[in-house]
């Protein structure tokens, strides 16, 4: 048992991983959380009315539109000052095009409206210095030219910041934030899926209220983070929200849970995550996708590694990709995957591979190259919130990465006890569960 420190803004402000170089885009999500940030958000939005009323306005706003200020506000403010605490120095991306702040969608932010680009200019104006401000430009005979504007923490805020003794805990995403996403059938492997528009129904009302509850149980949860080294990075371990994302445009195909400071850490790096004042253990799935189509088939899985077969039994992390492949691809391969050339010796043809894997793989081998991978993905995500569900359940605290979770260690026979019994229940076929 590991007790963490009595300082949260330590836990809260160490971490293991970089952020991108990049500049990161507004999240216009971001509200206060603890009564410190709401005093910053308060002082500023008053100053702010007050630069108004002697310089830019002769009249208070209507109702609808004084909630549009104040919700503005306190989005700025609190990304503002979560990217200086998280990083000092740098800046925010954000689009001031009437085009872009007049589209709505269910996926944007409501703050994100025409009026945001005067609040920041006044918030950026010389009598306040609460924003930092470089305007982008479009440059339509070199688009490589062009560049959005950036906005980053003005003097004023970095001394309310500072003053203040703010870090990120302060901080909290809110709860209008979409978190069933809807993405597009892939035009090709760089092809990142946009989002798309839907109308809710039964079935999507019902993920986001799952997703919901177990969003507000691990936000109400005792997680901790101590670094395991040194570092001078930074971890936002209030960063907790899980989203669900759906692929090909069906929400039975993908549906994998992302979001949550955890998942962007590596297997070193989350040794380093507290729970209840525990040390953490991740249980992780042992050849789910692989035992899940055999379930599907209905075939006995009676060997002890699907990814081992004869004639290739050193590059067991290629064959599991390319096997992997072959059940997502929707018609055949011509040549290796993406990130498999490397993983065999050039004496092996693709065609070599795929015959051997499809003839050591043959109970499933009409599976192949049909797209069920997605199916597949759609089932192992069920699994993974049923086993979040009956673990919050009992009480027991557990962070997903795909097809694993985070528990703490008094809880891991547990744990492992519930993955197996829903694996077995939802595909038909015995699972395997070992610590990552």
């Amino acid at each position: 048992m590991r007790f963490s420190p009595k300082n949260p803004s330590h836990a809260q402000t160490e971490t293991i991983h970089l952020e991108e170089t990049k500049d990161r885009p507004f999240n216009g999500f971001r509200i206060a959380k603890s009564e410190l940030a709401l005093n910053v958000v308060l002082d500023v939005r008053s100053q702010v009315q007050n630069y108004e009323m002697h310089r830019v306005r002769s009249r208070k706003r209507q109702p609808t539109a004084q909630a549009s200020f104040e919700q503005q506000i306190e989005a700025l403010v609190c990304d503002l000052a979560h990217r200086e605490i998280l990083q000092p120095g740098r800046w925010l991306a954000i689009s001031l095009s009437n085009q872009v702040l007049g589209c709505r969608n269910r996926y944007r932010p409501q703050v994100l409206g025409k009026t945001l680009k005067t609040v920041i200019e006044n918030l950026a104006s010389p009598e306040l210095e609460f924003v930092e401000i470089i305007k982008g430009c479009r440059n339509l005979f070199h688009p490589e030219l062009s560049r959005q504007t950036t906005i980053r923490a003005g003097r004023r805020l970095r001394e309310k910041i500072e003053h203040s003794k703010l870090t990120l805990g302060d901080f909290r995403l809110g709860k209008a934030q979409e978190i069933i996403i809807l993405k597009d059938t892939k035009e090709d492997y760089w092809d990142a899926g946009r989002w798309l528009q839907y109308e809710d129904t039964p079935q999507t009302v019902a993920y986001r209220e799952e997703l919901q509850k177990i969003n507000d149980w691990i936000e109400e949860a005792d997680i901790e983070y101590i670094p395991i080294y040194e570092t001078s990075t930074h971890v936002d371990t209030a960063d907790l929200r899980l989203r669900r994302y759906f692929n090909n445009n069906c929400f039975e195909k993908g549906g994998r849970l992302f979001g949550g400071f955890w998942q962007h850490m590596n297997r070193q790096a989350r040794k380093g995550i507290v729970i209840d004042g525990y040390d953490t253990v991740t249980l992780d799935y042992g050849q789910m996708i692989a035992r899940a189509i055999y379930g599907l088939a209905g075939a006995p899985y009676d060997f002890p590694d699907a990814y081992r077969i004869p004639g290739l039994e050193d590059y067991r992390d290629g064959v599991k990709k390319v096997f992997s492949a072959m059940l997502y691809a929707e018609e055949p391969l011509m040549r290796m995957p993406q990130g498999c050339r490397d993983l065999f010796p050039m004496r092996f043809s693709y065609a070599e591979v795929a015959d051997k894997v499809k003839d050591f793989h043959h109970r499933v081998s009409t599976y192949l190259h049909t797209g069920v991978g997605h199916c597949l993905t759609y089932q192992e995500s069920n699994i993974i919130l049923t086993v979040l569900t009956r673990l919050n359940q009992r009480g027991i605290t557990a962070l997903p990465i795909h097809d694993a979770v985070i528990v703490a260690e008094p809880f891991q026979d547990q744990a492992t006890e519930i993955m197996l019994e829903v694996f077995k229940n939802i595909t038909g076929i015995d699972g395997i569960v070992s610590i990552e």
